[in-house]
């Protein structure tokens, strides 16, 4: 709140730890809310508007040594959010296309996350702003075009494991140079906000 350009939290910030972190969207209230211990992850989501634009940030931390499988999990989330980071597609490209590239990791071990990879983001106005999104809903046929910003955050969420994992990062869509333009096409990609 004493950064400058600071107007308000873009939605009050999520911390979930433990079975908590499980919940995608927890809110800790009386009688739910655990106490972070030294063998918990903790998922930490928050978010900002400045004069200049809006922030939405998640990062997993684990408080203590994770196990083979939180790391295993992590990992693959990981995976998920660089491959949608470093992906160029043509220009008129949906994201439900490329929303594939965020889960194929988790995919191959027969794990998921049930909401989209990523959504749009106003600036200085709606946190989740459409029209674009990248998710598995094929009936979002909005093209990714150059200046918007969307979230990518894959993740992995399961209480029975006793945790919950997202990494969420904001990007722009950007024109990218190719080697080569085949039917002189203008190819995107994505330039990290943070």
């Amino acid at each position: 709140a004493e950064q400058e350009g600071f107007q308000d939290e873009s939605f009050p910030i999520i911390v979930g730890c433990g079975p908590n972190g499980a919940i995608i969207h927890y809110r800790a209230a009386e009688g739910s809310c655990a106490t972070i211990g030294p063998d918990d992850m903790v998922l930490i989501d928050s978010g900002a508007q400045y004069d200049c634009g809006t922030t939405d940030v998640t990062r997993t931390v684990h408080m203590g040594v994770p196990t083979a499988q939180q790391r295993e999990c992590f990992t693959r989330v990981l995976k998920g959010n660089i491959a949608l980071d470093a992906t160029v597609f043509p220009q008129g490209t949906p994201g439900f296309v490329i929303d594939v590239l965020a889960r194929r990791s988790l995919w191959q071990a027969g794990l998921d996350y049930i909401h989209g990879t990523g959504h749009g983001v106003g600036a200085a106005l709606n946190v989740h702003e459409g029209p674009q999104s990248v998710s598995s809903r094929f009936t979002n046929t909005q093209p990714l075009e150059d200046g918007m910003v969307i979230s990518n955050e894959p993740g992995f969420y399961d209480a029975d494991m006793g945790f919950g994992i997202r990494i969420e990062n904001l990007l722009a869509v950007v024109p990218k140079v190719t080697a080569h333009r085949h039917n002189d096409r203008q190819f995107l990609g994505f330039d990290k906000l943070t």
